[in-house]
């Protein structure tokens, strides 16, 4: 199943007001890191995903998304250096998970943060320079649907 349809755009942005850049980069994020978590053969990764549907994991990285999403925007309120990723992001969505696994999860989604961060250097629509600015790839998105 493509990640498209396990983590939907309307997850971001349910009015128009909120189809902003920032949206649209957490949108990717969350799509990033479900692609990296099941391309992952890191043991206790695998382990998790075991434990886990693709619906499961797509919920919990849109989840995780928002999260780092937040820290983006406390980032820029506060004019801090980076964003920094935290295994509270993981632990307060899975309890139970084991330290192994946050562990192993946490360094997905760092790879997967920073390689997202790579592609928007040569991408051309700025989503982290004009973070409020109508994003029109969520229209064009949902008239490919």
């Amino acid at each position: 199943m493509k990640t498209e349809k396990l983590i939907p755009t309307i997850w971001f942005c349910k009015e128009d007001n909120e189809k902003n850049k920032l949206n649209w980069f957490t949108y990717e994020l969350a799509c990033k890191f479900y692609e990296y978590i099941k391309e992952s053969q890191k043991k206790p990764v695998v382990n998790w995903k075991a434990k886990k549907s693709n619906q499961q994991i797509a919920d919990f990285c849109a989840y995780f998304a928002k999260r780092v999403k937040r820290r983006i925007l406390d980032k820029t309120k506060m004019d801090i250096d980076g964003v920094q990723i935290e295994e509270s992001f993981i632990r307060d969505y899975y309890h139970m998970i084991t330290r192994g696994e946050s562990n192993a999860i946490l360094e997905v989604a760092g790879n997967s943060y920073g390689d997202l961060l790579e592609t928007c250097v040569v991408c051309p629509v700025r989503c982290l320079e004009e973070m409020f600015i109508y994003c029109e790839l969520f229209d064009r998105y949902e008239s490919r649907r």
